[in-house]
Parts: structure tokens; C-alpha cells; sequence
């Protein structure tokens, strides 16, 4: 009688653990599906924002004194920069330092939990090309309020802006929330 107690109590004890193992196979399997629907939909969103990136850094690059609209805009700010309580400093697509220097910009909203970062780029008077992943919100009405930077390197420190090459994907790097 004992041996057939014995067995029933192994067959029941097996049962249990098949019942464990499922149980957590099905939740391992869910867990991974989840991380694995979550990384491929950043990295659609993440080539999504290079692919834009390649077609942003030209379109920058031919915005110069010579293009009539950033002219205007570029001496509309200047006309508005003067000494009263707010001055003008942001512009589309042209941001004006104090001390005349500029950066004709674009920028790309990102998702501010950080699941794919903004991205920020310029290219400035002093020919060199910016990027930041600052967030500015739309129309740069994360700045439009803030006094205006008195250089191009006043404002990148500011915001987090890093010097690039202008062509190659450092640009794609994270600035910002700096890590403490």
C-alpha cells in the first residue's frame, strides 16, 4: 500500500511542476515577444529619423545669405533684437545669437520619454554643423521664451548642442538629458 502512495504522490508532484513549467515558459514566451515588438518598433522609428537626417542636412547647407527667405528672416530678427524686455532670437529656420551669429536650423519632435530622442540640427555662420537631442518642443517653444544666447557656443552648451562633420551619423549620437 505504501509503494502505491508513494507513486501517487510523484505522479501528482509531477504534475504540478509540468503545470509550473508551462506557466512559466507561456510568461517567459509573452516577455520576450513583448521586448521583441518593442525593439523593432524603435528601430523603425530610429531609421525613420537618420532617413530624415539625410535629407535635412543638405536642404541646410543650401540655406545661406544668399537664399532670399532666410535673408528676410534672418533681418527681421536683427530688427527685433533690440534692448526692450523680450528679444527675438528664434526664428524659422534661423536662430540669432547676440553677437550676429546664427545657425539655420531643423528639428525632429523625438518622444519626450525618450523611447527615440529629438534630433536638432544646424549649421551656423561660423561654417561648422551642430546636432542635439535637447528637446525644443515644436517651433522651438522649449526656447522661443529664453533670453538669447550671446554665441553659437553659448548656445550649444546650453543646449547640449555637439560639433559634427555634417554629414556622418555622430549626429544621431544622444546629448541630452545629460546623464548625473
Amino acid at each position: 500500500m505504501r509503494f502505491q502512495e508513494t507513486i501517487q504522490e510523484a505522479s501528482q508532484a509531477g504534475a504540478v511542476s509540468r503545470k509550473i513549467v508551462i506557466a512559466l515558459s507561456i510568461t517567459f514566451i509573452i516577455v520576450g515577444a513583448l521586448f521583441g515588438v518593442q525593439w523593432a518598433v524603435q528601430l523603425k522609428y530610429e531609421r525613420a529619423r537618420a532617413d530624415w537626417k539625410i535629407t535635412t542636412l543638405p536642404r541646410l547647407a543650401g540655406l545661406t545669405l544668399a537664399n532670399v527667405g532666410m535673408s528676410r528672416e534672418l533681418e527681421s530678427l536683427k530688427y527685433h533684437s533690440g534692448a526692450g524686455e523680450h528679444r527675438e532670437w528664434v526664428g524659422d529656420p534661423v536662430l540669432l545669437m547676440t553677437n550676429g551669429e546664427w545657425l539655420v536650423y531643423a528639428f525632429r519632435h523625438g518622444y519626450n520619454n525618450g523611447f527615440v530622442n529629438h534630433l536638432f540640427l544646424a549649421h551656423g555662420s561660423d561654417d561648422r554643423w551642430y546636432y542635439s537631442t535637447y528637446h525644443f518642443c515644436n517651433c522651438m517653444a522649449g526656447v522661443i521664451g529664453d533670453e538669447p544666447p550671446g554665441s553659437i557656443a553659448e548656445f550649444a552648451q546650453r543646449y547640449s548642442a555637439r560639433e559634427f562633420d555634417g554629414k556622418s551619423d555622430e549626429c544621431l549620437k544622444k546629448t541630452w538629458p545629460l546623464k548625473k
